[in-house]
């Protein structure tokens, strides 16, 4: 395995430093604390359930008052393997101060999603007010070292310049849920990421993949794509089984889209299944669902408008030997990323101001 540094990182900018980077962070413009899993269940009468979940909170410095106010976007979907459905609400903001936990973690809370941690020691609970998929209440924890991404949690970021990140990977799920009124109780694994940074005003996107495999290593693998579409940032890294992490060669980690689906909610194209080649190995990543598309009804077709988040299974062969998984994959169309005040800017612009 080649270990590499994390390539067009400053070496002025500080590593993250945990718990207290757990917490949320005035002085950037948009953060996010992110959640996926899998899950597997059984209700009262012994039926089996299936279920992938994506838990967000999004922070934005929208009108530059933060620590006062920031705007807050809470973000939950549930696919439902069982019943090959998918459920989501992309939809519930507030305006609210940042908080920052004494000692670090990080404690937030929009509309109907909570989620709170500290140490590798998480709490997350939601549902939707339609009550399909309601009470949900999970806890997630990590034994292993949380993984540091890039140059002490530090990566390049394309057209957005650089970001903080880091992931906890491999998180043992267990909690309960009411699916259209039944009690299931459930186990799995799930994944968080915590991202946040000075972002660059670019344009572009990316392509990302949460990879858990059968022989308990992970990779995240991040393509990060310019305004016209093309990967400009490569960043891959193996998380061990004992939560060491590597940094892969960015020439050695490749994407292959083998499929597209076309979106009937926003119009966008997006590829669907994937052969991803990394140090040692092949990967397939073929989604459970097709349609896994977060969107807001009615703008569903603004750059910013919706994106593709989807549970996925895996298989391929590492280092000579077959593997199996399970993965989350992420598609952005291309978009402006957010700065600091970017609502007063828009205004001041429309204005000729």
């Amino acid at each position: 395995m080649l270990v590499l540094p994390a390539q067009g990182v400053s070496a002025a900018t500080p590593p993250v430093s945990l718990p207290a980077d757990e917490a949320a962070h005035p002085d950037s413009a948009m953060e996010w604390w992110y959640f996926t899993g899998h899950l597997q269940g059984t209700d009262v009468f012994g039926g089996h359930h299936e279920y992938g979940f994506e838990e967000t909170i999004i922070r934005l410095d929208a009108l530059a008052t933060a620590p006062a106010a920031s705007a807050y976007d809470g973000q939950l979907a549930i696919s439902d393997i069982t019943r090959g459905t998918f459920k989501q609400n992309m939809s519930m903001f507030s305006l609210q101060p940042d908080v920052i936990p004494p000692g670090g973690g990080f404690n937030n809370t929009v509309g109907l999603i909570h989620m709170d941690g500290k140490n590798r020691v998480n709490h997350l609970t939601g549902g939707f007010a339609d009550l399909s998929y309601s009470g949900i209440n999970l806890a997630l924890t990590q034994s292993t070292p949380t993984a540091l991404h890039g140059n002490a949690g530090v990566i390049p970021y394309g057209p957005f310049g650089e970001s903080y990140y880091y992931s906890q990977t491999n998180l043992k799920a267990k909690g309960t849920l009411f699916d259209h009124g039944l009690l299931v109780n459930v186990t799995g694994i799930a994944w968080q990421d915590h991202q946040w940074g000075h972002f660059a005003a670019g344009t572009g996107g990316w392509d990302w993949f949460s990879i858990q495999l059968s022989n308990n290593t992970q990779y995240m693998l991040y393509y990060i794509k310019n305004a016209s579409g093309q990967i400009v940032q490569t960043v891959g890294t193996l998380v061990e089984a004992d939560g060491s992490t590597t940094n892969l060669n960015p020439s050695l980690v490749t994407e292959t889209p083998l499929g597209t689906w076309t979106s009937p909610h926003s119009g966008h194209v997006f590829d669907q299944k994937w052969r991803v080649n990394v140090p040692g190995g092949t990967l397939t990543i073929t989604p459970q669902l097709a349609d896994q598309e977060l969107y807001v009804p009615g703008i569903a077709n603004a750059t910013t408008g919706s994106y593709w988040e989807g549970s996925s299974a895996v298989t391929g062969t590492i280092n000579g030997q077959s593997v199996t998984g399970q993965a989350y994959a992420e598609l952005t169309p291309t978009f402006d990323m957010f700065t600091k005040g970017f609502i007063f800017d828009a205004i001041k612009q429309a204005l000729g101001l």
